[in-house]
């Protein structure tokens, strides 16, 4: 929300595949420069003047460690899109759950 102060579309889509899910989350915002894409996830990494850069960092590494991959894509002045992809959750007999790791 921030990304877009004057108001815009915020999109989330969820897509389930054979393996794994994948939440794409996009935004009209002011975009992302190609220059810092890459350095979205590391800590204390930001485009803000204010905050701490931790956000994107710890997401990363909380989707990282269940097996999943976080990424973006982003165009100046027309938006952001964040893939988070996860693997699928598979329920086995007694109703537990486990990780299908593909």
């Amino acid at each position: 929300m921030q990304a877009m102060e004057q108001g815009g579309t915020l999109l989330i889509k969820v897509e389930k595949f054979e393996k794994n899910c994948m939440v794409q989350i996009e935004d009209s915002g002011v975009g992302i420069p190609a220059s810092k894409l890459p350095w979205i996830f590391n800590p204390f990494f930001s485009t803000k003047r204010e905050g701490t850069g931790l956000g994107l960092s710890i997401a990363h590494e909380i989707i990282v460690q269940h097996n999943g991959k976080i990424w973006a894509e982003s165009v100046e002045g027309s938006g952001t899109s964040l893939y988070v992809q996860l693997p699928r959750l598979e329920q086995i007999g007694d109703g537990n759950e486990k990780n299908l790791i593909g």
